[in-house]
């Protein structure tokens, strides 16, 4: 279960909405153990600059910066997340290729995703990667 307080939902949603009708995307950073909690929203640069409305990608520059400050401050990153524009928040074909490369590395990554319609309606649904099954199962994510 991925838990998420309405301030950070509210902070992933205007990034969504600010760069709608581009994905937007990043890490969330927390603590993990019985649950998922959430403390810290790290936004990246979508580097994808042919389609920037149907994919996400990142640089990996940025990344290594980020994760180095969220491990300096004590959080774990465990939830990659990423808007879809206008389409359901549920993973694409793209989506399940790039958790399969990352699975080895990080089996028990969530993957949030938000569903951005016109720019100001959102939908979160959150999933993990069954690595063995390469298909991803449906996590519950909270927000309050």
């Amino acid at each position: 279960m991925l838990r998420l307080s309405t301030t950070l939902a509210d902070e992933i949603k205007d990034l969504a909405g600010k760069t709608y009708p581009h994905e937007c995307g990043g890490f969330l950073a927390g603590k993990s153990g019985s649950h998922k909690e959430i403390t810290r929203v790290y936004p990246l640069t979508n580097t994808n600059k042919s389609q920037p409305n149907v994919r996400f990608e990142i640089d990996h520059r940025e990344f290594q910066e980020m994760e180095d400050e969220a491990t300096k401050g004590g959080l774990e990153l465990t939830v990659f997340y990423h808007s879809h524009p206008d389409h359901p928040a549920i993973p694409s074909d793209f989506d399940a290729e790039r958790a399969a490369g990352l699975a080895p590395f990080w089996p028990d990554l969530s993957y949030l995703i938000v569903s951005v319609e016109k720019a100001r309606d959102f939908e979160f649904t959150c999933w993990v990667f069954n690595g063995d099954r390469m298909k991803f199962d449906k996590e519950e994510v909270v927000v309050g």
